[in-house]
C-alpha cells in the first residue's frame, strides 16, 4: 500500500491522454502548420531544382504538389470521423420483431 503512494514531495505522475484529442484550436493550428510547411518544403526542392537546371517550372509545380500531400495528410490524420458510441437503432425490438413506425397524433 505504502508504495502505491509517491513520497513526500514528489509529484504524482500525470495520467496519459489518447492521442488526438486535442482542443479546437489546437487542431487548427496543426492542421495550418501542416498546409503551410507542405508548400514551404516542397516549394524549396521545387526554387532549389530550377535554381540547379535554371528552368521556372519547378517551383510552381513543388509548391502544388506541397498543397496536395499536406491537403491528403490532413484528411488522413483529422478527417475520420469517429462512428457513435452506445447502442446502435436498427428499428427492431429487443426480440427482433420490428417496430411499428411513430405516428403524429391522432393517426393510425
Amino acid at each position: 500500500m505504502a508504495e502505491d503512494s509517491p513520497a513526500r514531495g514528489d509529484s504524482r505522475p500525470r495520467p496519459a491522454r489518447p492521442p488526438g484529442q486535442g482542443s479546437g484550436a489546437e487542431t487548427g493550428y496543426a492542421v495550418i502548420g501542416t498546409m503551410i510547411s507542405g508548400m514551404a518544403v516542397w516549394g524549396g526542392v521545387g526554387w532549389l531544382l530550377d535554381q540547379w537546371w535554371d528552368t521556372r517550372v519547378f517551383f510552381p509545380v513543388g509548391v502544388i504538389l506541397g498543397m496536395a500531400v499536406a491537403i491528403y495528410l490532413v484528411v488522413a490524420r483529422y478527417g475520420a470521423v469517429a462512428p457513435p458510441s452506445g447502442p446502435q437503432r436498427n428499428g427492431r425490438t429487443p426480440g427482433g420483431r420490428r417496430s411499428r413506425p411513430r405516428t403524429q397524433k391522432g393517426q393510425r
